[in-house]
């Protein structure tokens, strides 16, 4: 059975990691130069952008690497925080799935240096659980959110995110807030005051406002092959959230009090994902919640093999027919 091989030794499992990965993204890797850049402003990544654009096949190379390194990092934040098995890097695998199941995303986009400072402030918002002193971890994870905002402007939503988990946690004393809000206002001071001394603070603070109001809902209702994988995704997700609520009531409560905050992120990334559909990388905006779902909804289904490898093998041909027959 195909799933079972994420119960084997980790070589077994980071091989079939590997491959998958290797086998999505070898129509990018043969073809750089039809990747197309396109991005919102950001402070950050117009440089990234035109590297991206002078070296493409190296910029591929990279982008692949950045994702399996992501991978690797939010399977440890969960295993780390016994939200999933440490012997399997099941995580990893529908990280890379998930990142890589629509083309247009495999390459240098906002979101890939995003999400590696996301999944900083993921852990440490995750470790601030049963810790009475826990500014430093509350000004690191606002610290990186205030970096990952200034790759990808959407990652603003990940403040909703920590006030979420300070409900969950009920971190209500008015330190941890005022930290939160020092820690994401720190990086702006120096970066600000650059543009100030090189007479560029205008123009930046006007293409901002500019990208903060900026919005396309467009929907292409000609491709029906993205559609149809599109409306598998949200039943597999759909499904998997009920199946972890419907389980929820067995555990710990340190395991509730973390996966209730992985949940926030749910509702967050989908209604963030509407401040530009146009722009394809903004439905991979849950990212997170998604891959953590589904890990422990397979993983759930351990005593039913077969329907666990039927839905598995199901939800990979639909991650396929989305790279391989979508456009």
């Amino acid at each position: 059975m195909i799933i079972d091989i994420f119960k084997k030794n980790y070589i077994t499992q980071a091989l079939f990691v590997l491959i998958s990965a290797i086998t999505l993204w070898i129509g990018t890797f043969l073809s750089p130069d039809d990747v197309t850049v396109t991005e919102p402003y950001s402070l950050f990544y117009h440089s990234i952008a035109s590297f991206a654009l002078s070296y493409p096949l190296l910029s591929e190379v990279l982008a692949f690497l950045m994702i399996l390194l992501e991978g690797a990092y939010f399977n440890y934040i969960l295993s780390a925080n016994n939200l999933t098995r440490k012997t399997s890097i099941f995580p990893m695998f529908m990280y890379i799935i998930l990142m890589s199941m629509n083309p247009a995303n495999q390459g240098f986009t906002p979101l890939i240096f995003s999400n590696a400072f996301l999944l900083v402030a993921i852990r440490n918002i995750l470790n601030c659980y049963a810790h009475e002193q826990s500014y430093e971890k509350v000004f690191n994870a606002s610290f990186c959110i205030a970096l990952a905002f200034l790759f990808y402007f959407p990652s603003i939503y990940m403040l909703l995110f920590v006030f979420g988990a300070f409900a969950v946690y009920k971190l209500y004393y008015w330190r941890e807030w005022f930290v939160l809000l020092l820690g994401f206002i720190a990086p702006f001071f120096a970066l600000f005051a650059y543009y100030y001394i090189v007479d560029e603070f205008d123009t930046v603070v006007h293409r901002l406002s500019i990208e903060a109001i900026r919005a396309s809902v467009v929907f292409d209702m000609s491709d029906t092959i993205s559609i149809i994988c599109s409306a598998f995704m949200v039943l597999f997700s759909v499904v998997s959230f009920f199946s972890m609520l419907s389980n929820m009531s067995s555990k710990v409560v340190i395991y509730r009090k973390k996966a209730m905050v992985m949940f926030i992120l749910l509702p967050l990334g989908v209604v963030f994902s509407l401040y530009d559909m146009f722009f394809p990388v903004n439905q991979q905006n849950f990212v997170f919640p998604v891959a953590f779902m589904l890990t422990t909804f397979f993983i759930s289904l351990k005593n039913s093999k077969k329907l666990c490898n039927v839905l598995f093998l199901m939800f990979l041909a639909v991650v396929y027919a989305s790279v391989y027959l979508a456009n």
